[in-house]
């Protein structure tokens, strides 16, 4: 599945560029900036599944628009974002854990898009693959223990990306995250654009055997575009 993504992403970069030198040049690009609203799925071998809840975290890109004309444009985004997310659980009725995860990627998402109405601008609605790549991570945990006594500790974790087994004071994912993208937004016609968007992650993150790992967020971005 990844040599498939990957190879998705290669047809899509030389597509564009033969649009830019035939019949579609790029007529703009921009900057944005914004805020990631994360989540994670974790699903263990005895049957156990953890969702955490949202966390708030930024991204900050840059974007491309492609005018294919008859309201059709090719919006691809590359952008630095922070994915994680926060959970609690207890393990027995004496431990009680808090987690904070923290992510960071660079994600590419090439979005097809259709441009419609609007009075000072126009809306857009698209879709598209997404494909990121794992810098690096914390997590931050808290353990609180109940009984005769009540202690806390706090302890913090580093997050690899790469194929090995997680390790005491080390987290491992694997590397590459795929999944889907949608988005939503409206242009202004002096450059100024509003974007919200989903995306899912479908890649297994965990190294670990019979766990499973899985990404997804809620985004809303501010931009500028440049003619």
């Amino acid at each position: 599945m990844k040599k498939l993504m990957l190879s998705a992403a290669v047809v899509v970069a030389v597509m564009s560029a033969q649009a830019q030198t035939k019949t579609a040049p790029v007529n703009k690009f921009g900057l944005q900036a914004g805020t990631n609203f994360s989540t994670y799925n974790e699903e263990f071998s005895n049957n156990t599944e953890r969702k955490s809840d949202s966390k708030l975290g930024f991204l900050i890109g840059a974007i491309a628009d492609v005018d294919f004309g008859n309201s059709v444009s090719f919006r691809p985004e590359l952008n630095f974002i922070q994915k994680g997310g926060e959970q609690k659980y207890s393990p027995n009725a004496n431990v009680n854990i808090q987690e904070e995860l923290t992510l960071n990627y660079i994600q590419l998402s090439p979005n097809f898009v259709y441009n419609f109405g609007g009075s000072t601008g126009k809306f857009f609605i698209g879709v598209g693959p997404e494909l990121s790549f794992g810098l690096g991570g914390k997590s931050k945990t808290e353990t609180r223990i109940t009984g005769t006594t009540t202690s806390t500790t706090e302890s913090k974790t580093d997050v690899k990306f790469d194929s090995k087994k997680n390790s005491a004071g080390v987290r491992h994912l694997k590397s590459v995250d795929y999944g889907a993208n949608a988005i939503l937004g409206y242009k202004f016609s002096n450059g100024v654009f509003l974007t919200g968007g989903y995306t899912a992650g479908l890649n297994n993150l965990s190294n670990e055997d019979n766990s499973s790992f899985k990404t997804g967020g809620i985004n809303l971005k501010l931009g500028y575009t440049f003619n």
